[in-house]
């Protein structure tokens, strides 16, 4: 199993390489790439999170091994959360920036709500 996550890990790696690459991206490239980055991350996560939660696997990992792992990890999230705030802060400023929309409304009357039957 652990030889799948790896070779896993290495075929995304390359991936997010090989991206990094390319000449000629747009916007939806972007976004595409944004996108496949976070997925990465949350599968790690994820893993990080099975490990973390099974004393099986934690039990293997010395005081110096677990020293450095939260290290590592607290480094890593500490730079991630600090961009997600400046990031959401500079959305939230443009979007204030915006001048202000009508709010739409609906050109059409809402359906009574009734039973629907749905084949699956």
């Amino acid at each position: 199993m652990a030889g799948k996550w790896v070779q896993d890990c290495e075929r995304i790696l390359n991936e997010i390489k090989k991206s990094a690459k390319v000449k000629g991206q747009d916007r939806l490239d972007m976004v595409r790439m944004i996108r496949f980055t976070l997925f990465a991350l949350q599968r790690s996560v994820t893993g990080w999170m099975e490990w973390a939660n099974n004393p099986d696997v934690m039990a293997q990992f010395s005081l110096e091994e677990l020293k450095e792992i939260n290290k590592t990890l607290s480094e890593l999230v500490y730079a991630f959360v600090e961009y997600d705030a400046k990031m959401t802060g500079q959305t939230e400023r443009k979007r204030e920036d915006r001048p202000h929309r009508p709010e739409r409304t609906l050109t059409k009357k809402a359906q009574e709500k009734r039973d629907i039957f749905y084949v699956k």
